[in-house]
């Protein structure tokens, strides 16, 4: 079932001007969903439960990914849109491209399989990944209260 349109008209100095939201969900860069971060996980269900799953495997990088998107937000909300525009490239081309950025020298080294396959969660749920990235500290919240268990020392 289609949700009901809302018409806005406005008159103005002589001008007449109209606006439908006739869109059940428009497309709006930079908009935050909502119920905000708590509701994250419930408005992206396969997302949330594929992103524990690399958290359970990676637990180490998840770290430093956390702990990365905690200092440098802008940092990692780059990494994510970037992630999800260059498909075909891992994250040796993206430290290529992001020369002196803290922390990505040793994601490089130390957890580049771990790293991609973040990439490629990433590109596989993009409106989830933004989502969770329109929140500074997105990616660093959701470490820290959806998948403690999985990565921390009280949690290993």
């Amino acid at each position: 079932m289609k949700p009901p349109s809302l018409l806005f008209i406005a008159f103005s100095g002589g001008l007449l001007c109209v606006a439908s939201t006739a869109c059940a969900r428009p497309a709006v860069v930079g908009v935050r969903e909502p119920g905000g971060l708590e509701a994250w996980e419930y408005n992206h269900p396969e997302a949330s439960r594929e992103l524990g799953r690399w958290v359970k495997r990676h637990p180490a990088a998840a770290r430093k990914f956390f702990e990365w998107d905690a200092r440098h937000p802008a940092r990692s909300h780059a990494f994510v849109t970037w992630s999800i525009h260059h498909p075909d490239e891992g994250i040796r081309v993206f430290a290529s491209r992001h020369p002196r950025w803290e922390h990505l020298d040793d994601l490089m080294i130390h957890h580049a399989p771990a790293a991609n396959a973040l990439m490629g969660w990433c590109r596989r749920h993009a409106p989830a990944a933004e989502a969770l990235m329109q929140h500074p500290g997105g990616l660093d919240w959701a470490g820290h209260h959806l998948y403690a268990g999985l990565w921390t020392m009280e949690g290993r």
